[in-house]
């Protein structure tokens, strides 16, 4: 019962700013792979709470302002959607918390070693990019954001899948499923994303 007390991951907060600077930096070069060894002897979940966290209020922040100057570009009357935050909060704290934990179980059925905290570290860090597509998504041209979305999901996918793949591998021939479907989840996050917070539909009141 001890791995499941706040006590038991309090170390896990305990990182210094630039181990936490350096793994962002890590998560944007998607292709190296090499961020699971990196973080082998010392994963954070500092980072990804705090990645989590800012990417709840910015995306919520973002998609509220864009819809906002739509509404009054047509001027068109806009309320303030309160739940916004709420729902954010629990796609990415949920996405974050639940999918590394069904992975992990999954990992653990087929004999692949792995932590779990680790997992939490690297989906946290995954999530970083999405900050920045998120802050780009204000450009008022659908397109673009499409394409931004798309290269910030195709990004953090391929951190994730890449740096999964050595060790899935041990699961035997179903190994490049379990990848498939890791990166095909971290696209349908950007797709939600996008259609959530930046699909503006505005009224005709």
């Amino acid at each position: 019962m001890q791995s499941f007390t706040v006590g038991a991951y309090k170390p896990y907060f305990d990182v210094d700013t630039a181990d936490v600077v350096e793994r962002i930096r890590d998560s944007l070069f998607p292709f190296k792979g090499n961020f699971t060894e990196k973080t082998a002897d010392n994963p954070d979940l500092y980072g990804p709470f705090w990645i989590c966290t800012t990417l709840i209020f910015v995306a919520a922040a973002i998609g509220t302002f864009v819809t906002y100057v739509a509404h009054k570009l047509q001027k068109k009357e806009w309320d303030y959607d309160i739940n916004l935050v709420t729902w954010s909060a629990g796609l990415f704290y949920g996405y974050v918390t639940f999918v590394p934990l069904g992975l992990y179980i999954i990992l653990k059925y087929f004999s692949v070693p792995s932590g779990l905290v680790q997992l939490w570290c690297l989906y946290g860090y995954s999530l970083f990019i999405f900050i920045p597509a998120s802050c780009l998504s204000i450009v008022a041209v659908e397109i673009f954001r499409w394409v931004i979305v798309g290269v910030a999901g195709s990004m953090s996918a391929t951190f994730v899948a890449l740096n999964l793949r050595s060790h899935i591998k041990s699961a035997g021939e179903r190994w490049f499923l379990i990848v498939a479907g890791i990166f095909l989840l971290q696209l349908a996050l950007a797709v939600v994303l996008k259609l959530y917070f930046f699909t503006i539909t505005v009224g005709t009141k």
